[in-house]
């Protein structure tokens, strides 16, 4: 499960980065539960609605899976960090936190069913 998750989570920012629409809606629960450094949340429709309508633009994606934690046989929490420079608000930004996505098998298939990151402070 550990190497599963990683690749997941791979494939996952690697889609966010490149703007994968079909990717994200394969990786993503119907009922995900996406929230963003700055407290804002999104369902999983919100959230590939503002990747649709250019809203939300991830330019440049880093990140690193520290820890993955089985949570039964069909339940895995990934703890990381990650770092964007994105297009959002009309304006480019930088974001950075530490990151908690939950992963759930859902008839068969790893889906992601939360995301929360933790914004690290600047400076």
């Amino acid at each position: 499960m550990q190497d599963e998750i990683r690749a997941l989570e791979a494939r996952r920012y690697a889609a966010m980065r490149d703007g994968d629409l079909e990717a994200l809606d394969r990786l993503l629960s119907e009922r995900l539960i996406y929230a963003h450094s700055n407290a804002n949340t999104d369902t999983k429709a919100s959230y590939l609605d503002t990747l649709r309508d250019g809203s939300l633009r991830y330019l440049h994606v880093e990140f690193e899976t520290h820890q993955v934690l089985e949570a039964g046989a069909d339940a895995a929490v990934a703890l990381g960090r990650m770092g964007a420079r994105v297009f959002r608000y009309g304006g480019e930004r930088e974001i950075g936190g530490m990151t908690c996505a939950v992963w759930n098998r859902e008839s068969g298939e790893w889906r992601l069913l939360s995301y929360q990151p933790t914004a690290i402070p600047k400076g």
